[in-house]
């Protein structure tokens, strides 16, 4: 096997795949932050009484955890040393009632509006706080480190299929009067083509081991490869891997150097 032509196949493969892996990785880093910020995100509410669990969930589609009254008797006694007996005797009567709402999912930024406007619409809700600046904020971050991540994915997809295309294109070409030999003695293109198939399969399985060894070094040894300051953000929100997300890598590897191959096979066949 001519190593060139090997190396040739399988480098453009191997940094296609770590653009998918680099895809994988950043997707379920967003999706394990999302749920740690989940648990620290809530929207504040102001009501002239108290509303309960049930209310919110008969009024609204909110996937709601948990709603938690800010005590009110605490926030009084805060405010009881800054007003005088006679303002404090009316913040009795008159202070509104707090709460916290908690959400089983981090929301869009739209599903946050939809949840606003409905809060609005229940009898008693004076004010609803979404923090909504600092949510969008985190939440455009969210959505452009993965679209810049697909983005890589697919345009290394598409130069690696041009790449493996051109090189089998060439092989056609250096092999041309062997193939046309063998199509004059009742061979098919298929069983003339069986080097460059077996190059292809080889390379694939290649390219997918060194891209999920690379990928396993990597998740063990973070240390080594990012600085401190990443390193404890990976640390803190750990990716594990499953069998399915390995595989993957190893179907795609497959399925874009076979792709590739058969149709210049056919591109050739009827010419």
């Amino acid at each position: 096997m001519n190593l060139k032509r090997f190396l040739s196949f399988s480098l453009p493969l191997i940094i296609m795949l770590f653009s998918f892996a680099i895809y994988i990785s950043i997707s379920k880093m967003i999706e394990k932050y999302e749920t740690f910020i989940t648990n620290d995100y809530s929207i504040v509410i102001v009501t002239s009484a108290p509303v309960t669990q049930e209310d919110i969930k008969k009024y609204t589609s909110i996937d709601l955890k948990e709603l938690k009254p800010l005590p009110r008797d605490q926030i009084l006694k805060d405010l009881k040393n800054e007003v005088s007996d006679g303002s404090y005797a009316l913040l009795e009567v008159k202070l509104p009632y707090f709460f916290t709402i908690s959400l089983n999912k981090f929301p869009t930024s739209s599903a946050l509006e939809k949840i606003k406007n409905e809060l609005h619409k229940i009898n008693g809700i004076k004010s609803v706080e979404t923090f909504s600046k600092d949510h969008d904020n985190v939440y455009s971050l969210f959505l452009f480190i993965e679209s810049v991540s697909i983005t890589m994915f697919l345009f290394m997809g598409i130069f690696t299929l041009f790449i493996i295309a051109n090189q089998i294109n060439i092989w056609f070409y250096e092999h041309y009067e062997r193939l046309q030999i063998i199509n004059l003695h009742g061979g098919s293109l298929l069983y003339g083509a069986k080097p460059i198939i077996k190059m292809a399969l080889l390379s694939a399985l290649f390219s997918a081991i060194v891209v999920v060894g690379s990928v396993y070094y990597i998740h063990e040894n973070v240390d080594m490869v990012f600085s401190p300051e990443i390193t404890k953000l990976i640390m803190q929100h750990k990716i594990d891997y499953t069998i399915l997300e390995v595989s993957a890598v190893f179907l795609i590897s497959l399925v874009i150097s076979f792709v590739t191959v058969f149709g210049v096979l056919i591109k050739n066949r009827f010419k």
